[in-house]
Order: structure tokens, then C-alpha cells, then sequence
């Protein structure tokens, strides 16, 4: 008697899915941040609703709304969109290049160091216009990245990299609340400042802040193939022909003026740039597409900036408009991130 054999059952494949299923999360993304943008700026504490800034965008709003909607919202929104894809992009590659799923502005002493070194620009009483101040923020946060990277070693050890971050930011924080303490008048403002937020007052902080957060964001995207590389280990890097120690240099710098810019802007937000690439991460296991940086980053980008803009909306939503002017953004932020 013939025995005809079975073949076994096909197990499911746990393989990542083709480029097209990246390519709709992504998709999707951008429709949740356009929702999201859309929404915010519906909200606030001037009666100005949808239909007021439908008619204010079409120019058929009179003076008072118009002026409500290009004056406030829409910088608000704008600089919510630009600080969190900026925050999330820097927050993901450093993580890629460092190997580390907790390296970020917050773990790593920049947005403490951007502080610190505003701090004392304004205990001297020196006002800088906006892009100084940048520059500013950029040389305080790249400091404190490289002692904090420095001290780690720029390894694997998680431990390691989260106590060098997090002992030099209490301490850069424990030196700049000193300064607002002796010198309250040259300060004043700062600690406000410190808390984060979108609020602006017209488009001229963000269209300073525009072009320094392209050069960073254009800047990484032109490196995402070397942090790749970087992720397969320092040797098969060097094999590759990468320069490693150059690669880490340069990808730093740009992540420190990523977060410089977004500092400058609205101040420190708090753990966007730990969370979208967190985020993020899960979705390299189950898309190809998003196993690369040059597909890993902009996904971060958009994700930072859905936290900030889904945490502005929200906020607006829960609690009474005169009330939630007073609660700065980075709070809410850091609420999620938590």
C-alpha cells in the first residue's frame, strides 16, 4: 500500500513587508500631522472658529480675525511642526549612531547645555537677535553631547550613557537656575522659556529657524547610508570604507544643531526626542522600508511632529482656553513621553 507523503503546514512568514506597506504608514503620517495641524489651529482664546480661519485664509475674514489667525496660530502651528520634526529626527539618529535606544537632546545634556549657555549670554545682559542666539544654543548643546558621548564612550553601554547624561544635565541645570537667582532682571524670562512652547508671536522666529533646521535635516538625510553602515559595527563599517570616528562627528554636530534650532525656538521640549523614535522602532521590525535611516528618519520626523502637535491639541481640548495658555507645552510633551 502507497503512502503518499504530507507536506507539513507553511508557517506564517514573520518577514518584514515589501517598500509599498512603508510607503502607506508613511502615508499615513502625513495625514495624521495635516489633521492634527488643521485642528490646532482651529484652537485658542479668541472666538475665531473653522469657519473664521477658513475665511481668514482666503482673505475674506475681516482685520481682527485675520490677525488672529497669521499672527498667532499659524506661527504656532508652524513652529509645532518644525520643533518636533526636528526633535525627532535628531533623537533617532542619535540613537542610530551611537547604538543606544536612550540616546536623545533630553538623555544626552544638549538641551541642558543649549540652557546653560543661554543662560549666561543673558547674565551679561547682552540681547543677540535670533540666529545668535542659535548659535549660541548650538555651541552650549554640542558641548554637552560630546562630554556626555565622551564619558560613555560612544558604546552599547546603556547604563553608562544614561548616567553621564543625566548627572552633567542636573548639574548644568543646578548652574543655570544659579544664574536666575543672582541676576533675576538680566534673566528674566529665561526660566519661563525653560518650560518649552509653540507659542509665537509672528513668523519671524520660525522663518530664522527655517533654514538651520534644512542644513540639519538635509545634512542627515546625505549621511543616512554611513549610519547604517554604523549599525552593522564599527569594523564592518570600516570594511565598508566608512570613517567611523568622522561619521560620529559629523552626524553629533548635526543633531546638536537640529536641537539648537528647536531650543532657540520654543525652548526645551521635553522627551519628544526619546519617544518618536521609540515610536518608530517597532515599525523596522514589521516594514522593510523602514529598516534603512533614510526611511527611519523623515518616519521620525513625522512622528515628533504629531507628539507636539497632538499634545498642543489635546491640551486645548481638556483644559479651558484662558487656563491652558499658562501650561507650556513642554510639559504636556513630557507627560506623554513619561
Amino acid at each position: 500500500m502507497a503512502v503518499t507523503a504530507t507536506k507539513p503546514a507553511a508557517r506564517p512568514s514573520t518577514a518584514p513587508t515589501p517598500r509599498p506597506g512603508a510607503a502607506a504608514v508613511t502615508a499615513g503620517l502625513v495625514l495624521l500631522v495635516a489633521v492634527l495641524a488643521v485642528v490646532d489651529i482651529t484652537q485658542g482664546t479668541a472666538a475665531v472658529g473653522a469657519s473664521e480661519v477658513w475665511r481668514a485664509l482666503t482673505g475674506q475674514a475681516d482685520a481682527g480675525d485675520a490677525s488672529v489667525v497669521v499672527a498667532s496660530r499659524l506661527p504656532r502651528m508652524t513652529a509645532g511642526l518644525l520643533v518636533g520634526a526636528v526633535l525627532g529626527m535628531a533623537g533617532a539618529v542619535l540613537q542610530a549612531v551611537s547604538r543606544n535606544v536612550l540616546a536623545s537632546p533630553d538623555t544626552l545634556a544638549v538641551n541642558a547645555g543649549s540652557y546653560l549657555a543661554l543662560g549666561l549670554v543673558g547674565a551679561t545682559g547682552v540681547s543677540l537677535p535670533m540666529i545668535a542666539s542659535s548659535g549660541v544654543a548650538f555651541l552650549g548643546g554640542l558641548a554637552a553631547a560630546a562630554v556626555v558621548l565622551g564619558l560613555s564612550g560612544l558604546g552599547t553601554g546603556t547604563v553608562r550613557l544614561v548616567l553621564a547624561g543625566t548627572a552633567l544635565m542636573l548639574g548644568l541645570n543646578s548652574m543655570t537656575e544659579g544664574l536666575l537667582l543672582l541676576f533675576p532682571e538680566q534673566t528674566e524670562g529665561l526660566y519661563q522659556w525653560n518650560q518649552g512652547s509653540i507659542g509665537q508671536n509672528g513668523f519671524d522666529g520660525v522663518l530664522q529657524m527655517l533654514p538651520v533646521a534644512l542644513i540639519g535635516l538635509v545634512g542627515l538625510l546625505l549621511t543616512a547610508r554611513r549610519v547604517d553602515a554604523l549599525a552593522l559595527g564599527d569594523d564592518a563599517a570600516r570594511g565598508l570604507g566608512v570613517p567611523v570616528r568622522a561619521t560620529r562627528v559629523t552626524v553629533v554636530v548635526l543633531a546638536a544643531l537640529l536641537s539648537a534650532a528647536a531650543v532657540t525656538l520654543a525652548g526645551p521640549i521635553g522627551f519628544v526626542g526619546l519617544c518618536a523614535p521609540a515610536l518608530v522602532r517597532p515599525l523596522a521590525r514589521r516594514f522593510r522600508g523602514y529598516a534603512r535611516s533614510r526611511a527611519a528618519l523623515p518616519a521620525a520626523a513625522l512622528t515628533g511632529a504629531a507628539l507636539v502637535l497632538g499634545s498642543d491639541v489635546v491640551l486645548r481640548t481638556l483644559v479651558a482656553d484662558d487656563l491652558s495658555v499658562a501650561v507650556p507645552t513642554g510639559v504636556v510633551t513630557s507627560l506623554v513621553g513619561a
